[in-house]
C-alpha cells in the first residue's frame, strides 16, 4: 500500500528512474539482516551494539598476568627480507622459531597497554621480537568502532552497520550464531561469525579473517565468561601470513589471559626455560617440542665447533672474519634498519630507523627529503624529567640540512608545565620585497641569493586553568645571505637579526570544541644587533570533530597582522609559515599550504586563512577494481588564503594512504585561475615494524 502511494506521488516519465534510485538508497542506508522474525533480528542486534554501554565497565587500571607464544615458519625467503624491520633475525639459518613470554599486562584502555615482559624463552635470536604488528592484535576490542585504534571497523558497533551484511541463527536456548560478511572488499574490514547470548548481547566467542599492516590472518577469540560481564578475553589464537617481495613466512600465536601466577616487578625479560616451563598456562604442542629440540641439537654442534676452533685455532684471518660477520653484518647491519629503544634506571631513549623507507618524504617543490627522529629522556621523578627531541632532516633538492632540536625540562605534567629552549633553522628562504629592491639595482639578469635561518627559542609553558594554558618566551632569529658578496655589491644588508618577547595564550573553553589561540610579539632592536622593529598578532581556531567509523573533520583558520613594522624584509608569522620537516599525513597535510610559493609567506602585513579536510574510509576510492581494496582511508581538503597585493588563493586536495605510502594531489588557484598542481607522498611500509 505504501509502495502505491509513492508510485502515484512520483508520476511523469521518469517515474521508474526514481523508484530504482529510492529503492537503492534505502537499500545503503539500512543494514541487511536476514532471520525468520525481524523484530527478534532487530532486537538482538541492537542489545550486540549495546552490550558495552548497559554492562560492562572499563578497563583501566586492570592488571593481568598473560602468557603469549608465537611461532614462525619461514615457508620461502630471499635476501629482501634482511630490509624488513624485525626479520632481519629469522632472515637466515633456521627456518622455524618459537618464542614464549611470560608478560605483565596493564591497560590503561582498549589498546593503551604496558606489555612487561617478566620472562622469556625460545630460538629467536637473542630473544629479539619478530613481526611486532601480530603483538598488537591479541587484545581486539570487539566492542569499539575499531577493532585496534584506527584499524578494522568492528562489525560489533553500531556505526559500522552499514559496512556490513548480517545473519543470524538460532543455535540452543539463548545462543545464536551471527555471521557477519563485508559489503565492499577492503582491508579495514572483516569477515567471520560470532556465538552471541541474545538474551544480553554478550560475545561468547569470535572468529574472523582480515588484514592487518601487511598481514593476512585468522583469528579465535575466546571471552572470559567466568567474571560477569568483563570485556576482556579468556584466550586468543592467531594465524598470519606474511607475503612481501617472494618472502613466505607463516606464524602463530597463542595468548593465554589472566594466568594464575604473578611474579614481582622486578623480574624483567629473564631468559629462563625451566622457570617457563612451571609458570606456561598450557603445554607445548609436538611441533613445538620439535622447534626446541632441533635448536638444542644445533646449539650443542655449535658449541662443539667452537670448542673445536679454539682449540686449533692457528689461522687468524679466520678469526677476523668471524668477527666481521658478528659485528659488522650482525649487529651494524641489524642496528641500521630497527628502531632502537633503551631504557635503564631514569634514562631512556628512542631512534628511528637510520636505513628505512619511511624516513623518506616528498613534497611539490621541495624534491625528496630524508627525515631522523632521536628522542632522549631522564626521569627525576613521575613529576619532573628532562627531554631532548631531536629531528633531523636533508633535503635532496635543496641539499641542505634540517634540524630541530628542543631541550625540555617539564616540571608539572599535571598542568603541562615546562621550560624548553629550542635551536633549530628553517628553509632557505626568500623575500619578495627585498627581490625586487635587489633586481631595481642589480637588474633581472641576475638572481638573488637565499638567506639561511637559524633560531633559538627559550619559553616556559604551564595551564593555569582546565581551560587556559599560557606560553611565554622570547625569540631570536638571525638570517643570514647565502652570498654575501653579492649582497654587498648591490648595497644591500647581508644579515637580519630580530629578537622578541612572545606571548601566546590558548584556551579551550568547551568541552571537545574548537580550541583558541592568541599569540603576540614584540621585536626590540638593538638587543643582540637586532635591526628589525616590529609588533604582530596573531589569532587561530582549530577543531577536531571525530565522527563515527573514523569519519574526521579538521577545520582550521586564522588571522594575523603587524601593528608596527620598521622594514618589510624578513618579518614572518608564527602559525602561517612553511613547514620544513612534514610529518606527513597524521600530522601535517591539513591546516598547511602544499603549493604556496615560499616567498608568499613573510611578504603581506597582513594574512587571513583557513583549512577544511574530511577523512573517511572507503570514499570513492574503495570502488577502484583491485588497489582499491587496499585504499584504508580518503581524505578532501580545502583552503583559502587572502594577503596583501594579490588575489585570494585557494588549494583543493584529495589524498589515501594505505598500507604501503600514503599521497595527496593538490592544485592550486590564484581567483579563478589555475596555478600549480603538486604530490605529497610518505612511505609508510613498516612504519610500526
Amino acid at each position: 500500500m505504501c509502495l502505491q502511494k509513492i508510485i502515484r506521488n512520483f508520476g511523469g516519465v521518469n517515474q521508474k528512474l526514481h523508484i530504482i534510485m529510492l529503492m537503492l538508497g534505502m537499500m545503503t542506508l539500512m543494514p541487511s539482516f536476514c532471520y525468520a522474525d525481524r523484530h527478534v533480528d532487530s532486537l538482538v542486534m541492537n542489545r550486540i551494539w549495546n552490550y558495552r554501554r548497559n554492562y560492562t565497565q572499563s578497563v583501566s587500571g586492570e592488571e593481568q598476568n598473560v602468557y603469549l607464544r608465537y611461532t614462525f615458519d619461514v615457508a620461502r625467503r630471499n635476501p629482501t627480507l634482511f630490509l624488513v624491520p624485525t626479520m632481519y633475525v629469522i632472515a637466515e639459518g633456521d627456518r622455524q622459531f618459537i618464542s614464549e613470554s611470560y608478560c605483565k599486562l596493564r591497560f590503561r584502555d582498549f589498546g593503551d597497554y604496558d606489555l612487561q615482559r617478566q620472562v622469556v624463552s625460545g630460538t629467536i635470536p637473542r630473544q629479539n621480537t619478530a613481526m611486532p604488528p601480530i603483538l598488537e592484535m591479541f587484545t581486539p576490542d570487539l566492542y569499539a568502532m575499531t577493532l585496534y585504534p584506527g584499524r578494522l571497523l568492528s562489525p560489533f558497533h553500531q556505526a559500522n552497520r552499514n559496512y556490513y551484511n548480517y545473519q543470524l541463527v538460532p543455535a540452543d536456548g539463548d545462543i545464536a550464531m551471527m555471521h557477519f560478511t563485508p559489503r565492499y572488499k577492503n582491508t579495514q574490514l572483516i569477515n567471520g561469525y560470532a556465538v552471541v547470548n541474545t538474551r544480553t548481547g554478550r560475545l561468547q566467542s569470535v572468529k574472523f579473517d582480515g588484514e592487518y599492516d601487511m598481514i593476512k590472518f585468522n583469528m579465535n577469540v575466546l571471552m572470559n565468561l567466568h567474571e560477569t560481564h568483563t570485556p576482556l578475553p579468556e584466550r586468543c589464537t592467531i594465524d598470519a601470513r606474511f607475503k612481501f617481495l617472494g618472502n613466505r613466512i607463516n606464524a602463530n600465536l597463542a595468548a593465554v589471559f589472566n594466568c594464575p601466577t604473578s611474579l614481582p616487578d622486578s623480574v624483567n625479560k629473564l631468559k629462563d626455560r625451566a622457570l617457563m616451563e612451571e609458570l606456561r598456562p598450557i603445554p607445548l604442542t609436538a611441533a613445538d617440542e620439535r622447534i626446541y629440540k632441533a635448536d638444542d641439537d644445533r646449539e650443542q654442534r655449535r658449541a662443539e665447533q667452537r670448542a673445536l676452533e679454539e682449540k686449533e685455532r692457528t689461522d687468524s684471518v679466520h678469526d677476523s672474519s668471524n668477527w666481521l660477520k658478528e659485528v659488522v653484518w650482525d649487529y651494524i647491519g641489524y642496528n641500521l634498519i630497527k628502531t632502537h629503544r633503551a631504557k635503564t634506571g631514569g634514562f631512556s631513549m628512542k631512534m628511528s630507523p637510520l636505513l628505512s623507507p619511511v624516513q623518506l618524504g616528498f613534497r611539490p617543490g621541495r624534491g625528496l627529503s630524508y627525515k631522523l627522529k632521536l628522542g632522549l629522556q631522564y626521569n627525576w621523578n613521575a613529576h619532573r624529567y628532562l627531554s631532548l627531541n631531536t629531528r633531523f632532516g636533508y633535503n635532496f633538492k635543496l641539499n641542505q640540512i634540517f634540524y630541530t632540536i628542543p631541550l625540555r625540562m617539564t616540571y608539572n605534567p599535571k598542568r603541562n608545565g615546562y621550560a624548553e629552549i629550542v635551536w633549530g633553522n628553517g628553509n632557505h628562504i626568500s623575500n619578495g620585497i627585498l627581490s625586487d629592491d635587489f633586481e631595481a639595482v642589480m637588474g633581472d639578469s641576475i638572481g638573488m641569493p637565499d638567506f639561511k635561518d637559524q633560531y633559538i627559542q627559550a619559553i616556559n609553558n604551564i595551564v593555569a586553568f582546565d581551560w587556559l594554558e599560557i606560553k611565554g618566551g622570547v625569540v631570536f632569529h638571525r638570517r643570514t645571505s647565502l652570498d654575501k658578496k653579492l649582497m654587498s655589491q648591490a648595497g644591500m644588508p647581508t644579515e637580519f637579526r630580530s629578537f622578541a618577547p612572545t606571548l601566546t595564550l590558548q584556551l579551550a573553553p568547551w568541552h571537545n570544541g574548537p580550541v583558541l589561540t592568541a599569540n603576540y610579539e614584540r621585536g626590540l632592536k638593538s638587543v643582540f644587533e637586532s635591526n628589525l622593529d616590529y609588533e604582530r598578532w596573531e589569532f587561530d581556531a582549530s577543531y577536531i570533530d571525530y565522527r563515527e567509523s573514523m569519519h574526521i573533520i579538521n577545520l582550521r583558520g586564522g588571522f594575523g597582522f603587524y601593528t608596527k613594522r620598521n622594514s618589510n624584509y624578513f618579518v614572518d608569522y608564527e602559525n602561517f609559515r612553511d613547514n620544513n620537516l612534514p610529518n606527513g599525513w597524521e600530522d601535517d597535510w591539513t591546516g598547511q599550504f602544499q603549493l604556496l610559493r615560499s616567498a608568499w609567506y613573510n611578504a603581506s602585513r597582513y594574512y587571513a586563512r583557513i583549512h577544511a579536510s574530511y577523512e573517511m574510509p572507503m570514499m570513492i576510492g574503495h570502488r577502484l577494481p583491485i588497489f582499491g581494496r587496499a585504499i584504508e582511508k580518503e581524505r578532501v581538503y580545502f583552503s583559502a588564503l587572502s594577503i596583501q597585493h594579490t588575489r585570494p588563493y585557494f588549494e583543493l586536495g584529495y589524498g589515501f594512504t594505505n598500507r604501503y605510502f600514503s599521497t595527496a594531489f593538490f592544485t592550486s588557484f590564484l581567483g579563478i585561475q589555475p596555478q600549480r598542481f603538486g604530490c605529497e607522498f610518505t612511505v609508510d611500509i613498516f612504519r610500526k615494524w
